[in-house]
C-alpha cells in the first residue's frame, strides 16, 4: 500500500507482524511539484498501479470510491453519470485533474468518473482540504489527480479480455517501454460494452428496459530526456462513450441516448538543476456531446454541446536551503462553447462562447525536521466575474519522531459554470463565485507496523449557488446559500502478515445554515475498509463500504437509507505471463440508491484474463 495509516481510536488489540512503513512516497498534487508525503501539511492518499490492479475494478468510479472522505453519487451503471464529492461539498467543489489538467468542461458541474477509461490510469493522488491558493476555482473540498503518465524506466506490456453480468465484454491493451537511454513511451487502447440494466425503473411505463453503454479509448504518451537538465513530454488521449437513459415523463415512455467524444492534447518542457525546477506545459481539450431519443440519429439531436478548453501553465519551484523552498507560477485558461451548441434547440447566448481566466500563485515552505510551515496565495482574474484572491497557511510540529500535530486555514471559491450562467431559459448571468473557508487540525503518526491519522475540520460556504424563485415564478440559479460542514476523520493502514489494510471512518455534520437542515445527498457517517494481499500465485482484495442515511432533497422530506456493500476480487497466475481474475461486486446483493429513483446495480460477476510481459 502507498501509506499505512491507523487512527488511534481504531487500534486493534491483536498482535501484528512487524513491518516497516513507507513514509517517503512522493506526491505531486499537494504543491504541483514532486515532494515527499511526509512534508505535506494535509491529508494525502495515494493509490499506486498495484493498488488499483488488486481491486480488479471496471471503472474509475469504483477506485475513487475506496478513498476516505469521498461520497459518490451515481445515476445508474457504466453508461450513466457518476461524480465524487469530498468532505461534504458538491461535485463541482471537488477538483478532478488528469495529469494535472482540469478534466471538467466549462458547462459541467463536476467530472463524470464513469466516462474516464480505467485502463489508462497509472496512479491516483488525492489531497483533502482547500487548495484554491494553488489551483484556483473548484479546489474547495479536495483535489483528485488521475495520473496516466508512467514512471520513466517502466517496461510493461499487458493485454486483457473480460466478460461479466449484463452481457458485459471488454478488451484492453497497454504497453509502456523505454526508448533508447532517456525515452519513455506508452500506448494504450480499449473497448467495453454492456447491455446494462434498468437504471430508472418506472412501473408500468418502462418495464424491461435496459440502459447500456459502449465505450472506446486510446492514448499515446512520450517522454524524452534531451539532457541532464531538460525533459520534453507529450500526451494524446481520446475516448468515446455512448449510453442510454430513461427520459419518460408522466405516462409517456421515452428512452434517450447520450454520445460524447473527448480529445485531449498536452505537451511541455521541464528544466531541473541544482534545486530548481521549472515546467511549461500546454493542453487542449475538446468535448463534443449529443443527447437524443433512441429512435433518432445523432445528427437529429436538438441538445448538443461543443466545448473547448485551452490551458497554459508555468510551474516553478526552488529549494533555497535544506529547510526552505519557494515556488510560484501562472495559469491561463480559455473556456469555449461553440455557437452551434444547443439545448432542446435553443442557442446559448453570445457570452457563453468564450471566457478567459488568468491566475498567478506563489508559495513558501519550511521544514527542519521538527517544525513545518507553509504559506501560499493566488489571484485569479476572470473575464466574467472579475478578480478573486485566495490564500492558505499551515504549520506543523513533530513533537516526537513518530508523531506530528498540524493545523491549516485556507480560502477557496467555485466559479459558476456556463450552464449556471447561460443555460437557455434558466441561466443567471449575474451569478458570483461561491466562497469557502476551511480550517482543520490534524494529528498523525507512525510506528513499526502502522501509521495513523486523526483530522478535524470545518468548511464554511457562502454565496452558494442554488435554484430559487427569481420573484417572477421563474426558477434560476442564485447566490442564496450558506452552509457549514464540521467533520472528524479517523484513518489507518496496517499489515497483518501478507495482507495490507486501509481503514477510514468519517463523521460529519453537513448543515444548511439558512434552514438548519442536512445538506442534500450528504451522509453524516461513512466508513471504508479495503484489504489487499498477494500470496504465491494468488492476489486479491476485499472492499467494504458503509454510507449513512441522507436526504435526496433540500427540504429533508425524502430520506434515502444507508447501506453496507461488499466487493470481493481474486486473481490467480497459472504462469508468469498469465493471470485469471474474478470479481463479485455487491456480494450480498444489497438494494440501495445514491440518488432517488436510480437504483444501484445488484450482485454482478466479472471474469478477466490478462497476458502480461
Amino acid at each position: 500500500m502507498s501509506k499505512k495509516l491507523l487512527a488511534a481510536a481504531l487500534l486493534p488489540t491483536a498482535a501484528f507482524a512487524q513491518q516497516p512503513t513507507q513514509s517517503d512516497d512522493l506526491v505531486i498534487t499537494a504543491t504541483r511539484v514532486e515532494q515527499p508525503v511526509s512534508s505535506v501539511l494535509a491529508p494525502v492518499n495515494i493509490l499506486t498501479h498495484d493498488d488499483i490492479e488488486r481491486l480488479h475494478a471496471q471503472t474509475v468510479t469504483e477506485v475513487v470510491n475506496t478513498l476516505p472522505g469521498i461520497e459518490v453519487v451515481s445515476y445508474g451503471g457504466r453508461g450513466q453519470s457518476s461524480t465524487a464529492r469530498s468532505r461534504g461539498g458538491s461535485a463541482s467543489q471537488t477538483l478532478v485533474l488528469i495529469d494535472g489538467v482540469r478534466s471538467a468542461g466549462p458547462a459541467d458541474s463536476g467530472t463524470n468518473l464513469n466516462a474516464l477509461p480505467l485502463n489508462q490510469v497509472e496512479r491516483i493522488e488525492y489531497i483533502r482540504g482547500a487548495r484554491a491558493s494553488l489551483y484556483g476555482s473548484d479546489a474547495i473540498g479536495g483535489v483528485i489527480n488521475i495520473i496516466t503518465r508512467p514512471a520513466v524506466g517502466t517496461n510493461a506490456h499487458k493485454f486483457s479480455v473480460g466478460a461479466g453480468s449484463h452481457q458485459q465484454r471488454q478488451a484492453n491493451w497497454s504497453s509502456a517501454a523505454t526508448v533508447g537511454e532517456a525515452g519513455q513511451l506508452k500506448v494504450a487502447g480499449g473497448f467495453d460494452d454492456e447491455a446494462g440494466y434498468n437504471v430508472h425503473p418506472l412501473d408500468g411505463i418502462n418495464n424491461g428496459d435496459r440502459h447500456g453503454h459502449t465505450g472506446y479509448n486510446g492514448m499515446l504518451d512520450y517522454q524524452q530526456g534531451v539532457s541532464e537538465q531538460w525533459d520534453l513530454f507529450g500526451t494524446l488521449r481520446w475516448y468515446r462513450n455512448k449510453g442510454q437513459y430513461d427520459s419518460s415523463y408522466g405516462s409517456t415512455h421515452l428512452e434517450s441516448e447520450t454520445w460524447s467524444e473527448n480529445q485531449s492534447y498536452q505537451m511541455g518542457a521541464r528544466y531541473h538543476d541544482a534545486g530548481l525546477l521549472s515546467e511549461l506545459n500546454g493542453a487542449f481539450l475538446r468535448t463534443d456531446a449529443y443527447d437524443y431519443d433512441v429512435d433518432e440519429s445523432r445528427d437529429e439531436a436538438t441538445t448538443r454541446s461543443y466545448a473547448r478548453q485551452y490551458n497554459l501553465n508555468w510551474i516553478n519551484n526552488l529549494k533555497l536551503t535544506d529547510s526552505w523552498t519557494v515556488g510560484g507560477g501562472s495559469d491561463w485558461q480559455r473556456d469555449e462553447l461553440t455557437p452551434e451548441s444547443r439545448s432542446y434547440g435553443s442557442a446559448y447566448p453570445d457570452a457563453a462562447q468564450q471566457r478567459d481566466n488568468t491566475g498567478i500563485y506563489a508559495l513558501a515552505q519550511f521544514d527542519d525536521g521538527t517544525w513545518q510551515g507553509e504559506l501560499s496565495g493566488r489571484s485569479d482574474d476572470n473575464q466574467q466575474y472579475g478578480r478573486h484572491n485566495t490564500w492558505q497557511s499551515g504549520a506543523g510540529w513533530r513533537f516526537v519522531p513518530q508523531a506530528r500535530l498540524s493545523a491549516r486555514y485556507g480560502t477557496g471559491f467555485r466559479a459558476p459554470t456556463f450552464s449556471d450562467l447561460y443555460y437557455p431559459g434558466s441561466g443567471n448571468p449575474n451569478l458570483k463565485p461561491e466562497e469557502s473557508k476551511n480550517s482543520e487540525v490534524m494529528l498523525d503518526g507512525e510506528a513499526a507496523w502502522l501509521t495513523w491519522r486523526i483530522t478535524g475540520y470545518r468548511n464554511d460556504y457562502e454565496q452558494m449557488i442554488q435554484w430559487a424563485d427569481d420573484g417572477t415564478g421563474n426558477w434560476t440559479p442564485q447566490n442564496v446559500g450558506r452552509a457549514r460542514v464540521d467533520g472528524l476523520e479517523l484513518e489507518g493502514e496496517f499489515d497483518t502478515g501478507w495482507l495490507s489494510h486501509r481503514l477510514s471512518v468519517e463523521f460529519k455534520d453537513p448543515q444548511n445554515r439558512e434552514t438548519g437542515l442536512q445538506l442534500q445527498r450528504i451522509a453524516r457517517q461513512n466508513a471504508r475498509w479495503v484489504m489487499q494481499g498477494e500470496w504465491g500465485k494468488f492476489d486479491g482484495s476485499v472492499a467494504w463500504n458503509y454510507q449513512g442515511k441522507r436526504y435526496d432533497d433540500a427540504a429533508n422530506t425524502d430520506l434515502i437509507g444507508g447501506y453496507t456493500k461488499w466487493d470481493l476480487a481474486l486473481g490467480y497466475r497459472p504462469a508468469a505471463q498469465w493471470k485469471i481474475s474474478g470479481k463479485v461486486k455487491n456480494l450480498l446483493d444489497k438494494q440501495y440508491e445514491t440518488a432517488r429513483g436510480y437504483p444501484a446495480d445488484g450482485r454482478t460477476y466479472y471474469l478477466t484474463v490478462d497476458y502480461q510481459l
